[in-house]
């Protein structure tokens, strides 16, 4: 289920994240300053600003076993949902400060498991107050990797009590192969569970990467598929995205452009135009990314 998110890939400074190192504790940060449009109803123009930092800490057990966590702290900004696969895209709003949600994780060489605590993971049959328990497994045995995830609703809650998944990825020059399998406890279309499965590929071409991913709904029927393509030329990156958007109902298509330049030590110039088929709406973003 391969999405595209702008708030989380481009928009955040394509250069990454620098971390200063102190022994067992790193320390990363994030800010982005700039000015969108969205197309909803009469029109919105606004500027946008965010700031993070994330302080994460880890040990070594005599035994070599590898435990830690990390901390995102964010302070209050203002920001438009560019998020085109929620009911709040194109929307703006005002971010309240926040501090992430517990999450730890052991490391050895028989992979890696991460908990993590989740205080607001209602699903569409669940309690507004659903708090939920996401157990995850990660590891890599060569060109091949696996990600697993199961969800415990603390409260009860039908909504995502149960919730699953796994991926398996092989990767081979290239080129990286994968497939997964989702199930999901509560979905709205089938007022029920829901059986998800999909596979997808991602390839570099010189300056050229791209990706399509297909998924399956077992239980509804519905396939939807979404393909992406990035070029990189020295500071440059351009890239171009498609997604079916039926909501398993009618045939629309999300779409959407992207453009950054890296100003080097972390620093980025992007810009982005995304349209959304459900809403049929458009956002238009620019603005400074940085990375520390």
């Amino acid at each position: 289920m391969k999405k595209i998110l702008l708030a989380s890939t481009i928009l955040v400074g394509t250069a990454g994240f620098a971390a200063a190192d102190n022994a067992n504790f790193t320390f990363s940060g994030a800010a982005y300053a700039g000015v969108a449009y969205s197309n909803l109803g009469a029109g919105t123009f606004a500027p946008e600003v965010s700031a993070e930092f994330t302080a994460g800490m880890m040990t070594t057990t005599d035994t070599g076993l590898e435990a830690g966590a990390s901390v995102t702290v964010s302070a209050r900004g203002l920001s438009f949902d560019d998020d085109y696969t929620t009911t709040t895209f194109g929307l703006l709003s005002e971010d309240g400060s926040s501090i992430s949600n517990a999450s730890v994780y052991l490391s050895g060489d028989w992979g890696k498991v991460t908990v993590t605590y989740d205080d607001d993971g209602s699903g569409a049959g669940a309690t507004t107050t659903d708090w939920d328990v996401v157990f995850a497994y990660s590891n890599t045995w060569g060109d091949f990797s696996v990600n697993a995830y199961y969800t415990v609703a603390i409260d009860g809650a039908t909504g995502t009590n149960g919730d699953l998944g796994v991926t398996g990825t092989y990767s081979f020059g290239d080129y990286s192969v994968y497939a997964e399998y989702d199930f999901d406890a509560w979905d709205a279309t089938a007022a029920g569970a829901e059986h998800l499965v999909g596979v997808g590929i991602d390839a570099t071409f010189g300056a050229f990467s791209a990706g399509v991913d297909l998924d399956y709904s077992i239980t509804n029927s519905d396939l939807d598929w979404q393909a992406d393509v990035a070029y990189s030329s020295g500071a440059y990156t351009i890239g171009a995205f498609v997604d079916e958007d039926d909501a398993g109902v009618n045939w629309g298509f999300d779409a959407g452009l992207t453009a950054s330049y890296d100003l080097g030590g972390g620093v980025s110039i992007d810009g982005a135009a995304i349209h959304d088929d459900a809403t049929d709406s458009e956002l238009f973003k620019l603005g400074v990314s940085m990375a520390f």
